[in-house]
């Protein structure tokens, strides 16, 4: 629900779960076989279409919502 209001991509939802999981973005590279480069951008854009200005203001909201 939360990832359709925001209107994340596939990539972009599976990124968002491993955050919310508290995988850095190393750890999120390594599990999902991306460059460290590509992830930042996914982080970036989630963060970006979500409005928010970090890591944990995403999960705070996040979880508000669910």
């Amino acid at each position: 629900m939360f990832a359709t209001r925001h209107k994340l991509s596939q990539r972009e939802r599976e990124v968002l779960y491993l955050i919310l999981l508290g995988k850095d973005n190393q750890n999120i590279a390594s599990e999902m076989s991306l460059a460290l480069s590509t992830v930042k951008v996914h982080v970036h854009n989630i963060l970006k279409k979500t409005g928010d200005a970090s890591r944990q203001e995403l999960i705070q909201g996040f979880w508000k919502m669910s």
